[in-house]
């Protein structure tokens, strides 16, 4: 099943219209510190592709991206993300999109009492999240909020996080 999904991901990029570099940079968590009084990580550094079947203003279109960047734990997190998405025109450059992802992060789950960080093992998560994207000319600006969820043994905080993108097409 991953792998399938894996090539449906590539396979969809090779007909993309807009491709994009991202850079990850800030999250903003609805606590502080996690269960164990550890404080989050909050500079979320990181970069990642970005492709899109963007073609008119007011439609549906598809979107999805592959990054890699610090989780909340400071720990390199893997995430795989498909999104449908509507995008209008503002004024001039200035164009607006908003839409959901479904994704799935490949992280540590350092969720668990008493697991240190060293210790932790990587683990799938999916979820979906509401998006909005801000695009002046080339360079866009992303948000996404996750929202808070247990599945399993993994309990996840709900954050936002910003990242920033460039049109290289």
């Amino acid at each position: 099943m991953k792998l399938f999904f894996i090539l449906l991901f590539f396979s969809i990029s090779i007909f993309a219209n807009e491709h994009r570099i991202l850079v990850s940079g800030f999250t903003k968590h609805e606590h502080s510190h996690d269960k164990d009084a550890e404080r989050y990580n909050e500079e979320n550094w990181g970069a990642g592709y970005e492709f899109t079947n963007f073609k008119k203003y007011g439609e549906l279109y598809f979107a999805g991206n592959f990054t890699v960047l610090k989780d909340s734990y400071s720990d390199a997190q893997f995430t795989l993300s498909a999104s449908p998405n509507v995008r209008y025109k503002i004024h001039g450059g200035l164009d607006v999109s908003i839409g959901v992802a479904a994704f799935l992060m490949w992280k540590k789950d350092t969720y668990k009492s008493g697991v240190s960080s060293d210790e932790a093992k990587y683990g799938l998560l999916p979820s979906v999240a509401p998006l909005a994207s801000l695009y002046y000319q080339r360079f866009s600006v992303n948000l996404a909020y996750v929202p808070t969820m247990k599945l399993g043994s993994i309990d996840v905080v709900g954050f936002g996080i910003v990242y920033f993108g460039w049109k290289f097409n």
